[in-house]
């Protein structure tokens, strides 16, 4: 953990920048890399122009750690042309996650 999804990133685009997006959250989360997974999201604003949003879904991290990742993650995406990005933090108690019928 942590799982990103992207959207407003064309899936081929989005392919292939994530190992640098990877190695930005595994830096800046301090988490190890074979924790990290990286999604695309098909979905697409439609009211407005589409935008890039990065969700971080994981297990509950200080404020200061989520600043770190938001900024390492917006930092990463503008170096990569992107104009405007979201970064939203998406949490869920350890109780709730399973592998394998296990959880935290």
């Amino acid at each position: 953990m942590p799982h990103i999804t992207v959207r407003g990133v064309k899936e081929k685009e989005l392919t292939a920048m994530a190992p640098m997006l990877k190695q930005t959250v595994t830096d800046s989360a301090g988490v190890k890399a074979e924790y990290v997974k990286v999604f695309h999201s098909p979905v697409k604003r439609v009211d407005a122009p589409q935008e890039v949003a990065v969700d971080v879904y994981w297990m509950p991290r200080p404020q200061e750690l989520c600043d770190a990742v938001a900024k390492a993650v917006t930092e990463f995406m503008k170096m990569q042309g992107k104009d405007f990005v979201q970064v939203t933090f998406t949490e869920f108690p350890g109780s709730h996650f399973y592998e394998n019928n296990v959880h935290y």
